[in-house]
């Protein structure tokens, strides 16, 4: 989600005066000195105005300005802006926000995770047990949800919420370089990654949505589809949702037109879409009690599949091209808790076959789940605090 790190504002400069089309007159010749004002032998007349020395004030000024901007950032980033701490637990990690903020964009390649907390951009190695600050860089206060794949990390930043030029940042999570990649405009939809791939849904200027991409190793941008989409991305293949509601539409990044993708919706809004390889996965749920159903369908055709249903409270799905991971409401258990409590539950189930089992009974609200290889992770809400929980699939 958007969100901002501080209120900025500043009155634009004043335009240039209007030029007189008529030419100025030459300028008058300097006066002569006169005897009495001439000076006496041996003192030296007073010296005119330097260029260079100005010059060099002008640099000093500006270097003394950038320096004390950058003491600044480093001051905001090192003691304002605190990263969570990480606690290892039995079977994974546990990840507490110190400030009151809220989490979100969770995504999980490998032991690379990665989340926006408050208008932050973090980042955790898990093998390693660290948390690194990647954004918002100096000047910017809004950052949207971002997207890892498996060794780059994408956002969006901007001076403010409301910005029609919010630009893509890209992290590599192998050499530590940021950098901006690419130049956004208006923000319609988050970033979807794969490989060095990237895209996301954006305006230029006042013109209209349309889905775009870019290669992050190059910096080489491309066009999807004009319209509005929010994007998901594997290999060269991109699919997007044409509404909140579906339908799918699907372009192969090597050539050819789009297509739409056969797929059974309901009528309730997506809680979350996901593709690996061929295969796209789907949930769909409303305010509703046991509204939420988990699908899934090959994107060059073929029935629908439903993984899950009945579902209250859905969030997710994720899926990483073997597993399908979602949370739900945990109906036995919300009876027994106090009253306002949430209890929910991490459910996983394999593509390939087999039923659906759970990976973790969570005390508090899930929001949003993550998924790759052997390891899941969810965001947790509960007690007016949120915090991530990474934990091994059960085998």
């Amino acid at each position: 989600m958007p969100d901002e790190l501080s209120p900025g504002a500043g009155a634009p400069p004043a335009g240039p005066a209007a030029a007189d089309s008529s030419l100025p007159p030459a300028p008058p010749a300097a006066p002569p000195v006169s005897e009495s004002e001439a000076p006496a032998g041996g003192e030296r007349l007073p010296r005119r105005p330097s260029w260079l020395r100005a010059l060099l004030v002008s640099l000093l000024v500006i270097a003394a300005g950038s320096a004390l901007g950058a003491a600044g950032y480093h001051y905001e980033r090192t003691y304002v802006v605190r990263a969570p701490e990480m606690v290892r637990t039995s079977d994974g990690w546990r990840i507490v926000g110190r400030q009151g903020r809220q989490f979100s964009g969770l995504g999980l390649n490998g032991p690379r995770l990665l989340w926006q907390n408050g208008p932050s951009i973090e980042y955790a190695d898990l093998d390693e047990g660290w948390v690194r600050l990647l954004g918002p860089g100096a000047g910017m206060s809004a950052t949207w949800d971002p997207a890892i794949g498996e060794r780059y990390a994408i956002w969006f930043e901007a001076e403010r919420p409301q910005s029609i030029a919010a630009s893509a940042v890209a992290y590599d999570t192998r050499s530590g370089r940021r950098w901006t990649v690419a130049e956004v405009g208006s923000v319609y939809s988050y970033p979807a990654i794969s490989g060095d791939v990237a895209v996301w849904c954006s305006a230029q200027a006042l013109a209209s949505p349309a889905v775009s991409g870019v290669r992050i190793g190059g910096g080489e941008t491309f066009p999807v589809a004009e319209g509005y989409g929010a994007p998901v991305v594997s290999g060269g293949l991109v699919v997007w949702a044409t509404s909140e509601r579906g339908p799918f539409a699907a372009r192969e990044l090597s050539g050819g037109g789009s297509w739409p993708v056969s797929a059974r919706l309901s009528r309730d809004p997506l809680t979350a879409i996901a593709l690996a390889g061929r295969t796209l996965v789907w949930g769909q749920a409303s305010d509703q009690e046991a509204s939420g159903v988990v699908a899934a369908a090959n994107v060059d055709g073929g029935d629908t599949r439903t993984l899950a249903a009945g579902i209250t409270g859905l969030a997710g799905p994720a899926f990483d091209g073997t597993t399908v991971v979602w949370a739900e409401e945990d109906a036995a258990a919300v009876g027994a808790a106090p009253p306002g409590a949430q209890r929910y539950r991490v459910m996983g189930r394999r593509l390939g076959g087999g039923p659906v089992f759970v990976v973790a009974e969570v005390e508090g609200g899930v929001t949003e789940v993550a998924v790759n290889g052997s390891a899941a992770a969810w965001i947790v809400s509960a007690g007016g605090s949120e915090s991530i929980v990474t934990k091994e699939l059960p085998r």
